[in-house]
């Protein structure tokens, strides 16, 4: 694909007419038009201002061949057409993350063993069982909410990120063989919903060759029975059944029932809602289906208040990425500018972070202890 093909793909990829691209870079629409037709080229300056608009590296626009696919699954898609810039940012963001990797080390693709067999009979007692394999095989415990994100990221190599985004129940992920494994969250969600959103798009990414057919259009949101297989694997990866039964024997004690306080309890021990405890409680024989829908009507209004009060917004930027790119910066592999680039902050603000680190670094080196020796 041409120069100019490629930037079309990119355009049409961010969901830009060459009008919007016009507007944000102050480039002619004619010359825009003359660049995707191959007729002319774009200045230094004016395919740095394209490529920031787009998301895209220069280097993008010049690689040979077409364009890799670029398959972001969502379990809904974003309101208000923003779909598009949602995802290439995601993209962009994998990428930069995946390019740190390369100045830092060589990076290596996620470790996780992908599922096999078919989409249609792909059953949710395999779901389950591929859960249970899951947790068991990273050591992720009785209490897995609580270490998934670090073992996910650190361990296996995932690239997880967050963003603003509407409406805020859903979530994305995307596998590539550029930048491996990537999974986006709701930064405006709490950190329960989080969690689970976590567990679900892993399953997304573990069963991706079974549902996402290579050589076949793939839909860009999940089915509804995939999601219902997504639902299962959280649910049995984030609360095992017999810790599940153990925390509940807990709560009892002398008591037949529990209130609202005891299932918070054990929600907030497993890392989840407690919309999450109640029905993985039926999912384990605990109570009915019935009484799992009257306490899930009954705790909505007091559960969504509480964790609305006990939220933790995350990071712009995971902590992995961040040290590799201050690694990157202190090795001198990355300039200030491109660094304030993949930090999401303006070449003054880096320029300040970078003095103050220095300046801690100065300090510490000067932090000597010299034991004397008696003449």
């Amino acid at each position: 694909m041409s120069f100019g093909g490629r930037l079309r793909y990119a355009r049409e990829a961010a969901g830009m007419t060459q009008k919007q691209l016009s507007e944000a870079t102050n480039i002619g629409i004619s010359s825009l038009s003359e660049f995707e037709n191959d007729s002319r080229a774009p200045s230094s300056l004016q395919l740095a201002q394209i490529a920031h608009e787009l998301r895209r590296s220069t280097d993008f626009f010049f690689q040979p061949g077409e364009p890799a696919p670029e398959i972001v699954l969502w379990r809904e898609c974003p309101a208000d057409d923003t779909a598009s810039s949602v995802q290439v940012q995601l993209i962009q963001l994998a990428e930069q993350y995946h390019r740190l990797e390369q100045l830092c080390g060589n990076p290596e693709p996620p470790q996780f063993e992908f599922a096999t067999g078919s989409a249609d009979s792909f059953t949710f007692a395999k779901a389950e069982v591929l859960a249970h394999t899951f947790r068991n095989r990273y050591a992720l415990g009785e209490r897995p909410g609580q270490i998934l994100l670090r073992v996910l990221e650190d361990v296996i190599g995932v690239k997880i990120f967050f963003l603003d985004f509407e409406p805020s129940g859903t979530a994305a992920c995307s596998l590539s063989d550029r930048f491996g494994a990537a999974i986006l969250l709701n930064s405006k969600n709490v950190s329960w919903r989080r969690n689970f959103d976590l567990a679900h798009e892993l399953f997304h990414l573990i069963t991706w060759k079974v549902f996402r057919v290579p050589g076949s259009e793939c839909a860009a949101t999940s089915s509804t029975r995939e999601e219902q297989l997504a639902n299962c694997f959280a649910g049995h990866l984030l609360l095992p059944a017999e810790a599940l039964k153990t925390a509940v024997s807990k709560q009892l004690r002398e008591k037949k029932t529990l209130d609202f306080e005891d299932l918070f309890d054990i929600a907030r021990q497993f890392a989840v809602s407690v919309p999450a405890v109640v029905w993985q409680m039926k999912s384990a024989g605990i109570v009915k289906r019935e009484d799992a829908e009257k306490l899930t009507e009954q705790i909505k209004g007091r559960s969504s208040y509480w964790e609305t009060r006990t939220n933790d917004p995350p990071a712009k930027r995971p902590l992995r990425f961040e040290a590799l790119a201050i690694e990157a910066m202190d090795k001198g592999l990355m300039g200030t500018g491109k660094f304030a680039e993949y930090m999401g902050i303006s070449r003054r603000e880096a320029m300040k972070l970078l003095d103050e680190r220095a300046d801690k670094f100065w300090q510490e080196e000067s932090r000597v202890e010299i034991e004397v020796i008696d003449s």
